[in-house]
């Protein structure tokens, strides 16, 4: 093997040959292929986005039926009745201490 090798002997003429429009071609599958690609990603993704509206919609309407109403039960139960027996069943101290603390309460006596 020559180790002397000298590039300027070669010259610049190219040692391959392709078709004549090949790379015009090649330009246009590449294009066609990369719209392929993604509208076929585009679609995927519209897919997995109602999967996830779906499942929130579920899970939305699941936690509505195992959340009991408190609001309802509230009205239903009489009110101010059930905490003046509770407030009444407490010792004098206690409720001397819940009056005093509610009419030093800022908000209330406004």
């Amino acid at each position: 093997m020559k180790k002397d090798f000298d590039f300027g002997r070669i010259g610049k003429r190219m040692p391959y040959t392709v078709p004549r429009n090949f790379f015009d071609e090649m330009e246009g599958n590449v294009w066609e292929k990369v719209r392929n690609e993604s509208a076929a990603l585009r679609k995927r993704r519209a897919f997995r986005l109602r999967i996830v509206i779906g499942a929130a919609a579920a899970a939305a309407v699941a936690l509505l039926l195992l959340v009991p109403d408190t609001h309802v039960s509230r009205e239903r139960s009489g009110g101010l009745v059930e905490v003046e027996q509770a407030f009444n069943s407490l010792a004098g101290e206690d409720r001397a201490y819940i009056l005093q603390v509610y009419q030093d309460d800022l908000f209330m006596n406004e």
